[in-house]
C-alpha cells in the first residue's frame, strides 16, 4: 500500500511541476493604444499589424495587435465602393 501512495504522490508531483512548466511569464509589453488612436495613426498602424504578422505566436491576441487589426477593419468599411482607383464605374445598387 505505501508503494502504490508513492508512486502516486510522484506521479501527481510530475505532473503539478509540469504543469507550471508550461506557465511562461509575461513580458512588460508598451501602452496599449486604443482603437481610435490606430486609426488615427497610419504609419503606426502598419507597423504594429506587420510585427502581429511576423510573429503570431506571440503577439497576435495581445490587445495592441487586436485594436490595430480593428482598426484596420474600421478604416477599411469606410471605403466607399466605385472608387477611380478600382477601375468600377457605378456604384452598386441594392434593392429590397
Amino acid at each position: 500500500m505505501r508503494e502504490k501512495t508513492t508512486i502516486v504522490s510522484v506521479g501527481v508531483s510530475g505532473l503539478v511541476i509540469a504543469m507550471l512548466a508550461g506557465c511562461g511569464t509575461r513580458t512588460a509589453q508598451e501602452d496599449v493604444r486604443s482603437i481610435d488612436w490606430y486609426e488615427s495613426h497610419a504609419t503606426e498602424r502598419a507597423e504594429k499589424l506587420k510585427d502581429c504578422m511576423t510573429n503570431p505566436r506571440t503577439l497576435d491576441a495581445t490587445p495592441d495587435c487586436v485594436n490595430a487589426s480593428r482598426a484596420e477593419n474600421n478604416i477599411k468599411a469606410t471605403t466607399k465602393w466605385a472608387t477611380p482607383d478600382e477601375g468600377v464605374r457605378t456604384e452598386p445598387s441594392i434593392r429590397n
